[in-house]
C-alpha cells in the first residue's frame, strides 16, 4: 500500500489486521504475565530477577498505551506527520517481543515446577549438612577421647596380641577422624546459596545446570557419605578385633579397669559412626532422587523456552505501511 494521507492509512484493511493481530497479541502477553506473576514460583525469586520481569510487563502497558494514543491522533487527523506512530510502534512492538520472551521463561519454569524442586533439593542439602555438622561434631569429641584412651592402653597393657588390636583400633580410629571432623567443619557450607540463586542461574543465559552452584558447595558432603561409609567398616572392625580379645591372667588386675573402657567406648562409638554412616546414605538417595527430578523440571523448562517465537515478521511489515505514509 502506498498510502497518500492518514485517512489512507486507518481505512487500510491491511494495516487494520495488522493492528488487530498485534494488540491480541499485547493483551494475552499482558494476561499471561499477571498469571504468572500471581503464582507461588515467583516468590522464589529474588528481587532482581522479580523486578526485571515486573518492568517488562509494565513497559509493554505503558508502550501499548503510547502507540493507542498515536493511532487515535491519526484516526482524528491530529496527526502532521507518521514519525510519532512509527516512534511508539517501534518501543511497542519491542516491548512485546521482550515480554513475550519473558513470559515463556517463567511460564515453562512455572509449568515445569522447577522452582519448587530446587527449594526441596535446596532444603534437603540445608537439612542433611545441619545434622551432619552436628552429629559429626559429637562424634569427633568421642574419637580423640577414644584416641588417647587408646593411647593409654596400649601403655599399660603389654601383651603382643592387645598391642596388635589396640594398634588397628587406633589406626581405624585415626582414619575416622578425617571424615568426621570434615563433617564437623560443614555446618555452613549452604549458607551462601539462596533458592532465587539457583532460578537465577536458569533464567540466565548460561547452558550449564543452575543446580551446579548448589552441588558444588554441598558435593563435600555427599563425598563425606562414601568416606563414612568405608571409615564404618574399618572402626566396625577394629572393635570387633578388640572385643574378642582375651587378656592373661597376670594382665587382668593392672589393666582391667581401663581395658573394661576402651571396649565399652569403642563398641559405643563404632555404633554411633555406623549409624552415621548409614544415615548418609539414605540422605545421599533422598537428595539424588529429588535432583534428579528437578534436572528433568529443567530440561522441560528448557525445551518449552525453545519454542518461543516472536511475530517479528508480520510487525514489522505494519512498520513498512507506517512508513509509506506521506
Amino acid at each position: 500500500m502506498a498510502a497518500k494521507t492518514a485517512q489512507d492509512l486507518v481505512n487500510s484493511s491491511v494495516v487494520q489486521k495488522y493492528i488487530e493481530a498485534i494488540d491480541k497479541d499485547a493483551l494475552e502477553a499482558l494476561k499471561t504475565a499477571k498469571t504468572v506473576l500471581s503464582s507461588s514460583t515467583v516468590k522464589l525469586y529474588s528481587s532482581t530477577t522479580l523486578g526485571a520481569y515486573k518492568a517488562d510487563r509494565d513497559r509493554l502497558d505503558k508502550c501499548l498505551g503510547d502507540f493507542n494514543a498515536a493511532w487515535n491522533k491519526v484516526v482524528f487527523g491530529k496527526a502532521g506527520d507518521s514519525k510519532e506512530l512509527i516512534k511508539t510502534y517501534t518501543k511497542y512492538v519491542l516491548a512485546l517481543t521482550v515480554l513475550e520472551e519473558a513470559n515463556a521463561k517463567h511460564g515453562a519454569m512455572m509449568t515445569a515446577g522447577f522452582a519448587a524442586l530446587a527449594a526441596t533439593l535446596l532444603n534437603l542439602l540445608a537439612s542433611w549438612i545441619a545434622e551432619m555438622h552436628k552429629r559429626c561434631k559429637a562424634l569427633e569429641k568421642e574419637l580423640k577421647e577414644l584416641e588417647k584412651l587408646l593411647k593409654k592402653a596400649k601403655r599399660e597393657v603389654t601383651e603382643a596380641k592387645w598391642q596388635t588390636g589396640l594398634n588397628i583400633a587406633v589406626t581405624a580410629v585415626s582414619f575416622c577422624l578425617g571424615p568426621v571432623g570434615w563433617g564437623a567443619r560443614i555446618g555452613v557450607a549452604l549458607g551462601g546459596v539462596a533458592v532465587h540463586s539457583v532460578i537465577d542461574g536458569a533464567l540466565g543465559p548460561s547452558s550449564g545446570s543452575p543446580l551446579g552452584a548448589a552441588n558444588t558447595v554441598a558435593g563435600e558432603s555427599v563425598e563425606l557419605a562414601d568416606k563414612l561409609s568405608k571409615g564404618s567398616k574399618k572402626l566396625t572392625g577394629a572393635a570387633s578385633a578388640v572385643l574378642t580379645l582375651k587378656m592373661d591372667t597376670d594382665e587382668i588386675g593392672q589393666a582391667e579397669k581401663i581395658v573394661k573402657e576402651v571396649r565399652k567406648k569403642l563398641n559405643a562409638v563404632a555404633s554411633e559412626y555406623d549409624r552415621l554412616a548409614r544415615a548418609t546414605v539414605n540422605w545421599k538417595t533422598d537428595i539424588a532422587k529429588v535432583e534428579k527430578q528437578a534436572d528433568a523440571a529443567l530440561k522441560t523448562y528448557r525445551s518449552e523456552v525453545k519454542k518461543f517465537k516472536s511475530h517479528e515478521k508480520e510487525r514489522q511489515g505494519l512498520l513498512k505501511e507506517f512508513k509509506q505514509w506521506k
